[in-house]
């Protein structure tokens, strides 16, 4: 019998999420999901332009010093790089992805303008709701993938060693006829 745990898949039923205005009707918001992550969602008018998951523990409370900050902040910086890609602003207007980062978490950690998403009030709660159970997929199967290409490895490098020991066995056997029977 195959049984298979899938509380890995299993989403909290509600994600907190917050946003800030970046520029020109342009914001960034940013959903926590409990225990699983967050997703960083790019609006143009409240319209979604783009959503960007992000797999980490980090916790709204503690971002300093986690391995995953710099990751975090580059995407930030990506998403405020293309809506500063066709604005016409001074560069010293522009937000620093550090800034909009830790404001972001203040808001999440301190619970101000935070907003409950949840099945019912949010097409982008079943987006990523969706996405978190994809990328928890994508990440088993890399991980499949990974472990089938160690055993082919393991397995090549056993047929020829296998292969190696024959040979030298017969290479052997070979050789004691020859000097037994005085023909080398």
């Amino acid at each position: 019998m195959l049984v298979r745990n899938l509380d890995f898949l299993s989403i909290p039923k509600e994600f907190s999420k917050v946003e800030i205005d970046i520029y020109d009707n342009k914001s960034i918001a940013l959903v926590y999901v409990e225990h699983k992550g967050y997703s960083l969602v790019l609006k143009n008018n409240d319209e979604i332009d783009s959503v960007f998951l992000l797999k980490t523990d980090i916790l709204p409370n503690n971002v300093n010093d986690h391995l995953d900050r710099e990751d975090f902040i580059n995407v930030i910086k990506m998403l405020l790089n293309k809506i500063y890609s066709i604005a016409d602003i001074k560069e010293y207007e522009k937000q620093h992805p550090e800034h909009v980062f830790l404001r972001l978490m203040d808001m999440l950690n301190e619970g101000n303008e935070v907003e409950n998403i949840n099945e019912e009030n949010s097409q982008t709660y079943k987006d990523i709701e969706k996405g978190f159970m994809k990328l928890e997929l994508d990440i088993m199967n890399n991980k499949i993938n990974a472990l089938n290409s160690s055993v082919s490895e393991v397995s090549n490098n056993l047929d020829s060693t296998v292969k190696d020991i024959e040979e030298k066995a017969w290479g052997n056997k070979i050789k004691k006829t020859l000097e037994q029977n005085n023909w080398g």
